[in-house]
């Protein structure tokens, strides 16, 4: 709400004297509040009054309005809405114009879904511009904004806003010198949201706004409404403005923020910093009898004092969500030369590529500036982490004018020459990628694409390795969108991955091993569990079939800031990477969300395995989950294993050679628990999951048994994909944790109750369940025969109706 109102003030002075720049001072003292910013206070006032249905919104709406309105008459209204509101019955007047969309952002800002926004935007709006491209600027502004708070990067809202509202198939700079004051919902609302779209933080949007010209004020409380909700609001910019306001105003905007919240960028000076949402604690403004703006004002700056200082977890995960959004719109310069499938083999190496070319030129000036005239004495091995030669560096390509792609690939395979040990292979692996094929990527395009990376760094001063990793995971989720085919295996949910690592419980100095490692996930949950402690270094290790999966999964521990860990290509069924001593090397946790049901995976050498890895038996070759369950308890420490593994709930009652295997390994007495997990929760298929974790040392109390644990209905239902939240995860690792029988949740059952079930570990087979409640049969055929007897009276009623009209 803020925002909106913040825009308004720095566009009050251009209105009528606009300045097509972007290059002007923010805020002076011959800006203030104009209709825009008075009619936006009136709906967040209405909103805070409103039913909780909402059912008296719009009243509320007319009466506010008019009440504000002729409380500040000399705001700017255009001449229908200031006859409107001093009228006694007043009644909308088929308005389009953009007030419809200026006053809205407290409805984006209050609803709970992306219906209620449009809900609550049509109710505020219809009492004056009941037009339709009156409700549909208002809905649309509405609708950004919630999904600016929702998280969703500028790519998500404009796609949404141009699939269902406006085309936005134009730049700012393509109607700058022309564009006219124009107070139409649809000639001035795609400009605004195109503001936003076009900024790289929330003062940048207003900038943009104003510099086009136009009615400035109103256009730049729309973009701002949407930036503030996207990124927030820099505090020395909110606290300058709220000097702007009086004491009727300010006491709106506390009650308002006290419930719904500030939208705060974490620090000012950093252009990438996220908003950071904050239900403000303190009540004064609601509680005291005095509403001197002094005090007014103060309760309004300590909101902002007090959540600038609130958990930066939540600021770093906006943060990586705003880098994200910068990521995937390379995406879209992609986007018709290459398929979407293949996108990853060409964003994730050219965003490695940008990083480290980033964090070598910060490693430089450092230096320089560390050891003055003395930085040419040392090697370059001694100040950089990665070696980038000369012609492989960042700066040689931009200037770069043909030839493009064929400088790329030319350069990534530089790079690899130059740092042998740690990055040989990694970019040769995306084979998918052609960088210097002319007829997919042309010098154009892809020039397009190395000045949309240049417009970001990515060093280690701009993005932390915490930032710099999340913002690549989600960028790694959305891949697994785009190609469900085969995300399964190149990403596991990440709420299941830390699942997995809770079990394991891995400390400081323990060794973990990942035998389908994928793009690295687990390794790196794993090293974020032992809170990156140096005693990981050298201790961390992954096996991955897939070659530029395996080269995405030691970008991913790079990017994550991991140090001295193995990841290595290869079959691990049939040829494991890691052996001592001509045996496997054994592991202190291992972990795996091995491919599911893999066919022709090689039964026959693994029937005579040379490491031994057949010790239950060997599996048929239409099925590889019992190799990966017997690969992985051969790899544990004898000692100090623990193994938790993800598998279809197949292995737990097929029976055969899976059976046999079953047998031994619940005679073995290694595992402690089975959960069952809802069915599609993972990308490759609605089958219905588990994990087994096994324990080479099970606790004294744990012997002999099995905690069986039914997690099939702890999930977050989502539309697209079943999801397990935070506090999912949570509840599910307390069933294991307090390793006891809880009704239709969990059984502790012993090795025997096992056997006497021939080895099946259905879960449901050993869960009590509530007791079902029964009715005498009696009362259900009375209540039939009721419910019969009402539906032959209500079809002769329809009859004699149809009758009536002569439609029978």
């Amino acid at each position: 709400m803020l925002g909106a109102i913040i825009g308004d003030i720095a566009g009050s002075r251009f209105e009528f004297n606009n300045n097509r720049s972007k290059d002007f001072t923010f805020l002076t003292y011959t800006c203030k509040p104009t209709d825009d910013s008075i009619m936006t206070l009136a709906i967040a006032k209405s909103i805070l009054e409103a039913k909780s249905d909402y059912s008296n919104l719009g009243e509320l709406a007319v009466r506010n309005m008019q009440l504000l309105g002729r409380q500040y008459p000399n705001s700017g209204y255009g001449g229908l809405f200031y006859s409107w509101l001093k009228l006694e019955s007043p009644m909308p007047y088929n308005s389009y114009g953009n007030g419809a969309a200026m006053r809205v952002s407290p409805c984006g800002l209050a609803a709970n879904s992306i219906n209620e926004a449009k809900q609550l935007s049509k109710l505020v709006t219809e009492v004056t511009h009941n037009h339709p491209e009156g409700i549909k600027g208002a809905e649309a502004t509405a609708v950004a904004i919630y999904l600016a708070k929702s998280g969703k990067s500028q790519i998500e809202i404009r796609d949404y806003i141009n699939d269902n509202y406006y085309p936005l198939n134009f730049k700012l700079d393509d109607i700058r010198d022309n564009y006219e004051f124009n107070e139409t919902c649809q000639g001035s609302v795609p400009q605004a949201i195109t503001a936003f779209l076009e900024a790289t933080d929330y003062e940048d949007a207003i900038r943009n706004a104003i510099s086009i010209g136009g009615d400035s004020d109103t256009l730049a409380a729309i973009a701002g409404s949407i930036a503030e909700a996207y990124w927030g609001i820099p505090a020395d910019i909110r606290n300058h403005a709220l000097t702007y306001l009086d004491d009727t105003q300010l006491i709106i905007v506390n009650l308002f923020e006290n419930k719904y919240g500030i939208y705060l960028m974490k620090n000012s000076n950093d252009k990438n910093a996220g908003s950071k949402k904050l239900v403000s604690k303190s009540k004064k403004s609601q509680s005291k009898k005095s509403t001197t703006r002094q005090l007014e004002l103060i309760d309004a700056i300590d909101a902002t004092k007090l959540t600038n200082s609130q958990d930066l977890v939540e600021y770093q995960s906006l943060k990586a969500q705003k880098l994200f959004g910068l990521l995937y719109e390379a995406c879209n310069i992609l986007r018709g030369p290459i398929n979407q499938d293949n996108f990853k083999s060409y964003v994730i190496p050219f965003l490695f590529y940008k990083r480290i070319c980033d964090v070598y030129e910060e490693e430089t000036i450092q230096a320089q500036q560390d050891y003055g005239d003395a930085f040419s004495d040392f090697d370059d091995d001694e100040i950089h982490k990665f070696i980038i030669p000369e012609d492989c560096k960042w700066s040689t390509l931009r200037n770069q004018s043909e030839n493009i792609g064929s400088f790329i690939a030319n350069a990534m395979n530089g790079i690899e020459r130059a740092n042998p040990e740690t990055l040989s292979g990694l970019f040769s692996s995306f084979d998918d990628a052609n960088w210097s094929d002319k007829s997919k990527l042309d010098d154009a395009r892809l020039k397009n694409l190395v000045e949309h990376f240049s417009s970001f760094k990515v060093g280690n001063k701009n993005y932390t390795a915490d930032i710099m990793g999340d913002a690549y995971e989600f960028l790694l989720k959305k891949f697994a969108d785009i190609s469900k085919k085969n995300a399964g295996e190149f990403y596991t949910p990440r709420a299941i991955v830390k699942l997995l690592i809770m079990l394991l419980n891995p400390q400081e100095g323990d060794s973990v091993y990942d035998p389908a490692c994928g793009t690295g996930g687990m390794l790196i949950e794993a090293i974020r569990h032992m809170q990156n402690s140096k005693q990981t270094y050298g201790k961390i290790y992954g096996q991955e079939k897939n070659l530029s999966t395996s080269a995405i999964a030691r970008m991913n521990l790079y990017l994550h800031g991991a140090a001295d860990f193995k990841i290595t290509q290869g079959d691990t069924l049939l040829n494991p990477n890691y052996i001592k001593s001509n045996q496997l090397q054994t592991f202190d946790c291992v972990v795996a969300n091995p491919p599911f049901g893999l066919d022709n995976w090689g039964a026959s050498a693994f029937e005579c395995d040379c490491y031994g890895r057949n010790f239950w038996g060997c599996p048929s070759d239409s099925n590889a989950d019992f190799a990966w369950l017997q690969h992985m308890v051969k790899s544990m420490n004898p000692k100090t294993g623990r193994c938790a593994v993800i598998f279809p709930q197949g292995v737990l009652f097929h029976t055969g050679k899976e059976g046999e295997i079953r047998k031994k390994l619940v005679e073995s007495d290694k595992l402690e628990a089975v959960i069952t997990l809802v069915g599609g929760i993972f990308y490759n298929a609605g089958v219905s999951a588990c994990i087994l974790y096994m324990n080479n040392n099970k606790p004294e109390n744990h012997k002999g048994k099995i905690a069986l644990i039914d997690a099939s209905e702890i999930y977050t239902p989502q539309r697209a994909q079943k999801y397990m939240s935070e506090e999912n995860i949570q509840n599910t690792f307390k069933l294991y944790t307090d390793y006891a029988d809880v009704i239709e949740k969990s059984k502790i059952v012993t090795i025997e109750e096992v056997a006497a079930k021939d080895y099946s570990l259905s879960v449901n087979n050993y869960i009590e369940k509530k007791q079902i409640e029964t009715i005498d049969p009696k009362i259900i055929k009375e209540q039939y025969l009721q419910a019969y007897n009402e539906v032959i009276e209500a079809e002769n009623k329809f009859k004699e109706l149809l009758a009536k009209e002569g439609l029978l």
